[in-house]
This record gives structure tokens, sequence and C-alpha cells, in this order.
């Protein structure tokens, strides 16, 4: 056969298209012949081939016709049924605060164990008398989370938590198992293989429309095959057990025909606005097509209703657009309900027949719905081929199924190994108090796998080859922390002070729950730890028993003959190197410290006006020229002997004071100018007015706290 000539083969429940297709310069491709036959007895179910040998012969009737038209055929494209394939969404998660993510290494390892994590969860929904063993066929990763906000990448990010979210495919063994045994039956190998599926979307819903929220239904003879695209990628898969032998079924029922001939007039419903037909009993009768129609509304209904809630539990919603291919696409009023039940505009439900693959070079009268996923198993299996790899992971025998490019990681997992536990954990972390801040010192990273392929180190990104022979061993946890005092604080003194003529030493002390530790003590998790040195004078002071509190003495002195006893103050001088300090001052090494205590504290006559609760002064506050403005005038003046002192005079123990208080006098307008200097200047003509509260004064009228004043020149009239 020319090596430009395809051969694919579509089998379906009821029936098995074959088509030889040819790839032009242009890289378009052309249907030289189609053959289609239907299966003779029930040997095929739900997509799955259940009497091999039958199948076989159906597929070698095919292949010899078209090798009257070719040539030799030893080679054939098929796919394998989506309707077995399951999708299941799966998740892992790093703790951070034990490591952050530096590698592309790391993401994969995160990737595998979510892909791991989907494959437990299918375990657990299949039915628990299930034997069926399921590989994966490839996977999408749907998000990357931090912290539960979606991120882009994890390399250098900094936060608590990791997670990646991934949907993972999977198909059953024994679905490929059976195909390839049918094939080699009738005499033919399979070159390619590729999913039903993706085959449909690859021709209809390239890459660059992904983004799109598009639901592809591939509506056949005894199921409705599902797959959903969004965010670049093929998101779900999922299986409707009804499709275009329900529909017949009720055609045969409501007009009492036998199944081919109900079949034959189900197909010519779309075309003609007559029907004639003979029913079992050999009557002829004729009706209209909207008549027939009415009469099978229940079962479109009911393939229209699993239609949509399948995409709806797949999708969570209504999807942008739907895509309908299969023969049973093509059933009367199923689009118009499609897109009713969904909400969607009918424009946003379409049939897409053979015009609709851009790569495919018209050749055929036949441009319907039933061919698009015959062709398309042709084309994706040449452009994406499906093969099968086998190695050996840890002396077992693994065989891969290679729908994207297959890494020791994907046969790491088929091997059975735990993604979970192939990277050493870390070590366990100490979470401490150093002086008041919470501290966590992490343990050490645990080691990564050991993974060799034929003999030589490998990744788990590395792509795998044929007949690999694959060893890995576990990565070992890492040891937990262990941090001494030392290695804590990085902070250990030693100092020299002078202190009044004498050298001593003094040197950092630890502390671990208020008890004193040594350098070399380890630290246990959740220990509140603590250092000091006494790096100021009142910590000297402290270690040494100082008493520093003030003592209280009294100081009796006379006013006017009276005794009046006041409470003093015993103080201590404190000086660093001939300068008089307070006692939180910090000291260096090599200083010097004298320290003694000072019997008295000086006493002024502040101190005495303050015992005597005396108001020491008259004052008035008021308002002139709009500025508020307060006269003070002394009530007492105080003397010792001839002296008049003054408030921060120092008074000695036992001296005798007189008091003398000044006669109270109001206060008159003129005493406003003891306290500013006017400014105005009169012009010629104009005399000086005084006024008080708005009224005329004169400079000795008596004045209050609160009188408003002003002063101004006017020309008198």
């Amino acid at each position: 056969m020319d090596k430009n000539l395809l051969f694919a083969l579509d089998i379906g429940t009821r029936s098995v298209v074959g088509m030889i297709l040819k790839q032009h310069e242009n890289g378009k491709y052309e249907i030289l012949h189609k053959k289609m036959i239907e299966h003779e007895e029930r040997s095929m179910l739900d997509g799955q081939i259940h009497h091999i040998p039958a199948v076989a012969r159906v597929i070698r009737t095919i292949k010899n016709e078209l090798e009257l038209e070719v040539g030799p055929l030893t080679k054939v494209c098929v796919a394998a049924a989506g309707r077995a394939l399951k999708t299941v969404k799966g998740r892992s998660e790093k703790d951070l605060s034990l490591g952050d993510i530096s590698s592309q290494e790391e993401v994969i390892h995160m990737e595998l164990a979510a892909v791991q994590q989907a494959q437990y969860q299918l375990a657990s929904l299949l039915d628990e008398n299930s034997n069926l063993l399921y590989d994966c066929v490839g996977y999408s990763v749907l998000h990357y989370y931090l912290d539960e906000h979606e991120i882009g990448s994890f390399i250098g990010q900094q936060g608590n938590r990791a997670s990646v979210e991934v949907i993972a495919t999977f198909l059953p063994r024994v679905v490929v198992d059976s195909l390839m045994k049918a094939l080699d039956e009738a005499g033919l190998e399979m070159e390619a293989l590729t999913l039903e599926p993706i085959a449909a979307i690859n021709v209809l819903i390239p890459s660059s429309m992904r983004k799109l929220n598009v639901a592809l239904v591939d509506i056949g003879a005894g199921t409705s095959d599902i797959a959903i695209t969004a965010q670049g990628t093929v998101i779900a898969y999922g299986m409707v057990p009804i499709a275009g032998d329900e529909i017949t079924e009720a055609v045969s029922s409501a007009l009492l025909l036998d199944f081919p001939v109900a079949e034959q007039l189900k197909r010519s419903l779309t075309e003609k606005t007559v029907v004639t037909y003979t029913d079992i009993l050999g009557f002829p009768s004729q009706k209209d097509t909207s008549e027939v129609i009415l009469t099978i509304e229940h079962s479109i209904e009911s393939l229209a209703d699993g239609i949509t809630q399948e995409i709806l539990r797949l999708n969570a919603k209504a999807p942008q657009a739907i895509m309908l291919v299969g023969g049973g696409s093509l059933t009367p009023q199923l689009r118009e309900k499609v897109a009713e039940k969904l909400s969607l505009p009918i424009e946003r439900v379409a049939i897409r027949g053979l015009n609709a693959i851009q790569s495919l070079i018209p050749s055929l009268k036949e441009e319907g719905p039933e061919l698009v996923t015959p062709v398309g198993i042709g084309i994706a299996a040449k452009e994406n081929p499906v093969k099968y790899v086998t190695v050996s992971v840890n002396g077992k025998t693994i065989r891969l199924f290679q729908v994207k490019k297959l890494t020791i990681g994907d046969a790491l997992i088929a091997g059975g190994a735990d993604l979970s536990k192939l990277y050493g954990k870390p070590g366990m972390g100490l979470m401490v108090r150093l002086n008041g801040e919470v501290k966590m010192f992490k343990g050490k990273i645990g080691s990564a796998p050991s993974i060799e392929m034929n003999g030589v180190p490998c990744t788990l990104s590395d792509e795998v080859l044929e007949g690999a022979t694959i060893h890995y061993e576990a990565g070992h946890n890492g040891e937990d922390a262990e941090i001494s005092i030392r290695e804590a604080f990085d902070d250990h003194s030693v100092k020299t002070l002078w202190v009044n003529g004498e050298e001593e030493t003094f040197e950092t002390h630890y502390y671990i729950n208020e008890q004193r530790v040594g350098l070399n003590t380890f630290i246990r998790d959740r220990d509140d730890c603590y250092y000091r040195f006494p790096s100021t004078l009142s910590d000297i002071f402290d270690l040494k028993g100082w008493n520093t509190e003030t003592k209280r003495s009294h100081f009796t002195i006379f006013v006017d003959g009276k005794p009046l006893t006041l409470p003093t103050k015993l103080t201590d001088s404190v000086h660093l190197n001939d300068q008089s300090v307070h006692h939180h001052t910090s000291w260096n090494d090599g200083d010097r410290l004298v320290y003694q205590r000072v019997e008295e504290e000086q006493v002024t006559l502040k101190h005495i006006t303050d015992a005597l609760y005396l108001n020491l002064h008259q004052s008035c506050t008021v308002i002139f020229n709009e500025e508020e403005l307060t006269l003070v005038r002394p009530l007492y003046s105080f003397y010792r002997e001839e002296e008049k002192l003054r408030m921060d005079t120092v008074l000695h123990a036992q001296e005798r004071l007189v008091m003398k208080k000044t006669d109270q006098q109001p206060f008159i307008f003129q005493d406003v100018f003891t306290k500013v200097e006017l400014t105005l200047q009169p012009k010629p003509g104009e005399s000086l007015i005084l006024l008080k509260n708005g009224e005329k004064a004169g400079f000795q009228t008596e004045i209050q706290t609160g009188d408003e004043l002003l002063l101004k020149f006017e020309v008198l009239v």
C-alpha cells in the first residue's frame, strides 16, 4: 500500500466503518474509499468487544473489499471506545513550612502524586467486584494553588501550603487487549491507536479553540459519548447509555416495523415530508413525517435529557457551545431540545459533518456527521498516535499506554510506586521562643529517590525508552532538627568592668523555661529560651545585690515660726568613666564604675510653697484688642533674713523663713500696658479712646476676668 495512504477502522456498537484516506503534500487528507458493514449479532456492547471472532469476521470482510481497490492491507489505525474512559480529578499538597519548592522535578512529583490520588479515587468508585485494570492514558494540570490562591508556578514562591489539581483519564486494559486480539484474527496489525473522543475533537476542535468551554457529543447507535474542552485542554469524558438505537426501537414499536426497516425509515425522517412503509403484518402505510416524529417524541426527549444531564454533571454548568456528530445526531428535533434544556441559543448547538473538518479535501457525496469519527480516527492516529511501551519496574513488567510522552513518573505509577512516599520526608522541625520571638528550625530535607533507567541515573520527567529496565529506591527521611543554646544564640559576650576600683568579669547567661542552662544544652520543641547579658549598670547592681531603692528621710524648716516637715529622698551617685549617669546606662568593656549613696536631696522654695498649698498669684484674663491676655500679680514673698527668695532657691534644714502677703488690689485698665507694647500711632486730629465691654473707660477703670477691652484712636466730631 502507498505510504501516503491510511487504513482507518471505526468499530462501533452496530456497525464497522472502514476508510482509505490519502495524505497530500499540502498536509490535507482525502477519502478515497469507504466501506460500512453492520454486525450480524450483538458482538459489541457499549463500545467494548464481547465476541472477538464475530467482530474479527466483519473487520476481515471490510479489509478484503478495500484490498480490491488499493491492494494488500496489513496495518490499520483504530480507536479505543471513549465510552470506556474514566475521568477523575486528583489533588496533592505540600507543606511549604518544611521546605520551599525549588525545582521543576518537585513540581512534577506533586503532579504525579495528584494523578495517583485520582487513581485511588477511581478504585473507590468502582464496583467492589470489578477486576478491571485501568491504565492512565493522560492527565492535564487544572490549577496550581498557593495558600488556596491560584498561581502560575510554585518555583521561588513563599507561602504555607502548595497544592496542584489535575484531571486524569483512565482506560480499562481489557478494551485495548480485546481490540488488538480482533485485529490479529482479521490478519491486521495495529499501526496506530487513538481514543474516539480525541479523534473527533482533534479534527473539529483544534488546540487553539480549547480555551473555549465546548461539549462534543458523538451519538452512535448504542451510546452517546461526550468530551468537554476548557482551559486549553479536554477536561472531562462521559457516556450516556442511550443513542440512535433507542429512537429506532421507538419507531419500530410505534409503527410495528422490523428493526432494519425502522432504521431506514428513521434516517428518512430528515429528508422526506411523507414516508411510506410496510409493517410486519404486510400492510402498507403512508404517514406525514411530522406525525411519525410526534409518536416518538418521548424517546427523543429522553435522549436529549440523558445527554444534557451528563453534560451538566461533567461541566457543572451549560457549556458555551455544543457540537453534535455521529449518525444519531440527525435525530429530528434533538438539536432543538438540547439547546432548550441547556438554555442555549439554537445557533450554539450545531450538527457537524465532514465539511467542518478543515484538513479534509471534499471527495464524497456523503458529508454527514456519522463519518466524522472514522475520518478523525485516521487523521488522529496518524498525527497523534497512541502506542504501547513495555518496561520493567523493579523487576515487574509493565505495559504503558502512550497518549503523550511517557515519563519515568508514569512508569513508576503503573509499577505501583507510592508517589507520596517516593521522596524522603523532611525531619521534624523545632518551634521555640527565642527572647520572646517565635522561631522555626527546620529538620533536614529528605533525600530524593534513586532512579535508574538501564543503569543510568534519571529523573521523573525523563522519557521512558521501549524495553527499558527501571529501578528505583525511595529517598530517606531527613533527620529531625537538633539545635543547642550555642547554635540558637550566636551572641556570647565576656566583658571586664572596674567596679569601685576592683576589676570584675561578666558574661552572658542563658535560660530555658526560666532555668539557667549551659551553652551546650539542647533545646526541645516549644521551649521558651532567652539570654541576658548585664549590659546596663542596673543589671550589674542586680548581680551584686545592691539595693538601689530610694530611701526616704525628713526635712524640717520654719515658716513664720511654724515648723514644716517634708519627706525627702536618699539617692545614688553613679559615675561611669567620671561622668554622672543613670542606672540604665549601658557600659562597655574596660569601663570604670564608681557608685555611692547621696544622703540628701536638695529642697527648694518650690517644694515649700507646694507643701503649703498656697495660691501664689492673683490673675485676671481679659480680651484686649481681640487678643486674650492674662495679668499676673504675686500674692506672697519669702525672705531668708533680708534675702528675698526665688522659687529655685536651695534651702537647708532648720532654716527660718518669713512669708509676707501682698495686699490684694483690683486690676485696672492701666495694668494691661505692663504686658503689651502699643504700636498704634495717632493720626493728626485723632484722640485716644478706651472701651470696656463697649463702654468708655479710663486708665484707672477696674477690670475683671472676662472683660473685653479696646484701645483705638478716632477723630472726635
